[in-house]
């Protein structure tokens, strides 16, 4: 198989496993009569992102058991050192605020339209039950799986067939961004993406990222419930309190500088 035939299959392979995700939640999300009143979704709409996130690594895992190959392996699923796991968290911070200071400064430029921000309905379900099942799946589940489809199966497999660790980080940043579906957010989520490939790439392990990601969406989903008494804690003239951010930039540069000091094989 060329270079060129294999790279394509290991796109082939996510873009199957999005989808899989994709149909398989929309199975159970249209058993919500609330896709069609207009209301805030049900327990079905939660009970489907659920099934979707659980779902979404199955073809990864089963090619490679497949072809026989090492899971640890292909997956960067190895353990860190603690200090690691320490300035990971420094870092990751550091870029929840930034990104919410870049989010602020592109609705500038393009205001998100009413259709993109029904997404705060879905992220305060009235419903105990889907509660859980919204944090089990945003704050666990999507974090667990994305990083193993991008940065563990994807970034991976193209940093071995190009040997261009910049290239893979780019590619598959870019490519975990255009699967989210929202353009809005294109720029945030493809900054993100590539910290992400870096940390996975600089530990040799996607147990940075996980925290990494799990950080970012715990405290989107912890925002998002706060609604407007989140925005009079940080927000300073429709922009994040200088402070905080100067703060989130310091946190930011320590935890990066940390790491590129405590670099595991």
């Amino acid at each position: 198989m060329t270079q060129t035939h294999t790279v394509r299959f290991a796109f082939g392979i996510v873009l199957l496993s999005v989808l899989s995700a994709l149909i398989i939640g929309s199975i159970f999300s249209a058993l919500d009569p609330s896709i069609l009143t207009g209301a805030k979704p049900g327990l079905s709409t939660y009970f489907a992102m659920f099934i979707g996130q659980s779902v979404l690594v199955v073809p990864v895992i089963i090619f490679l058991l497949k072809k026989n190959y090492s899971l640890q392996d292909s997956l960067r699923l190895n353990p860190v050192s603690k200090s690691i796991i320490y300035s990971t968290v420094l870092l990751s911070i550091g870029a929840m605020i930034i990104s919410d200071e870049i989010n602020i400064l592109v609705d500038m430029i393009m205001p998100m339209p009413d259709s993109f921000l029904q997404v705060e309905a879905l992220l305060t379900p009235e419903n105990p039950l889907s509660l859980v099942l919204l944090l089990f799946t945003i704050v666990l589940l999507a974090p667990i799986g994305e990083e193993v489809l991008f940065r563990g199966f994807l970034q991976k497999y193209l940093e071995d067939a190009w040997g261009d660790i910049t290239r893979a980080i780019l590619f598959s940043s870019l490519f975990f961004a255009v699967i989210h579906f929202n353009p809005y957010w294109m720029i945030q989520i493809y900054l993100l993406g590539v910290i992400l490939g870096y940390l996975a790439w600089h530990t040799n392990s996607i147990l940075p990222s996980i925290i990494f990601h799990v950080i970012i969406n715990a405290t989107s989903l912890l925002f998002a419930s706060m609604g407007s008494s989140f925005e009079s804690l940080i927000l300073w003239h429709g922009h994040i309190n200088p402070m905080i951010l100067f703060l989130a930039i310091t946190s930011f540069w320590i935890g990066f500088k940390q790491l590129k000091n405590r670099r595991e094989t």
